[in-house]
C-alpha cells in the first residue's frame, strides 16, 4: 500500500526558541502569523566545480559546493514592538508616564545584532497530518520592509538563516528538518 502524502499548505503557526546544545530549542514562543502567501524557503542550489580537459566535452571531475546560506523568509504584518525587538534587536521602551503608556521600539545603533533562535514553521492540518519545518540554529535578520499605505500594511521582513548545529562537545547534528505529524481527527 502506498504511503499517504501530507498536504503541506498554509501556515498554522510559527515560533522561536533559544537553541539547545546542538539540538533544537524546547521552550517555543509563538510569533504573530505571517502575511498570506509571504513565507519563502530560499534553499540555494549548489555551484558546480569542474576540472575540464582539453579535447574532451566531459569533465575529469565534477563536484558541488554550497556558496550561499539557506534561509526561510517571512513577512509579519503590523507587528507589535515586542516582536520587532525580539527579531530585529534594539530597545523596546514600554513605560508608563503619568497614566500615558509609552510603547516605542528603537533600532539597534551598534551594528547588526547577533540574534539566534531555533525556528519552527507548522502547516495547517490537512488529511490527518501536518508538517513542521525546523531550523535548529538560525541567525535572525529582521527589518521593517514596507511602510503602511492605504492598501497595504506595514511589514516586518524576517529571515532565519540556517547555521550548523554543533554541541559544546563538538558533535555536529542536523541543521534543518521536516517532520510529518499525525493529527487526530476531531
Amino acid at each position: 500500500m502506498a504511503e499517504v502524502r501530507p498536504i503541506a499548505m498554509g501556515i498554522a503557526a510559527h515560533r522561536v526558541a533559544t537553541p539547545g546544545d546542538g539540538v533544537p530549542g524546547a521552550d517555543f514562543k509563538d510569533l504573530p502569523l505571517p502575511q498570506k502567501n509571504a513565507v519563502v524557503f530560499n534553499f540555494s542550489d549548489p555551484t558546480e566545480v569542474r576540472i575540464d580537459l582539453e579535447g574532451s566535452s566531459d569533465p575529469l571531475y565534477s563536484g558541488f559546493v554550497k556558496d550561499t546560506t539557506d534561509f526561510i523568509e517571512v513577512s509579519i504584518p503590523t507587528p507589535d514592538n515586542a516582536t520587532i525587538q525580539k527579531l530585529a534587536g534594539g530597545v523596546h521602551d514600554k513605560t508608563e508616564v503619568e497614566s500615558d503608556t509609552n510603547d516605542e521600539w528603537q533600532e539597534p545603533f551598534e551594528g547588526v545584532p547577533d540574534i539566534n533562535f531555533t525556528y519552527q514553521c507548522e502547516t495547517v492540518p490537512r488529511n490527518g497530518s501536518k508538517v513542521i519545518y525546523t531550523i535548529v540554529n538560525s541567525k535572525v535578520l529582521a527589518k521593517i520592509s514596507q511602510a503602511p499605505t492605504a492598501d497595504n500594511p506595514e511589514l516586518l521582513l524576517v529571515r532565519f538563516y540556517k547555521q550548523a548545529a554543533i554541541s559544546a562537545a563538538g558533535v555536529k547534528g542536523y541543521a534543518f528538518s521536516r517532520k510529518v505529524v499525525a493529527v487526530p481527527a476531531v
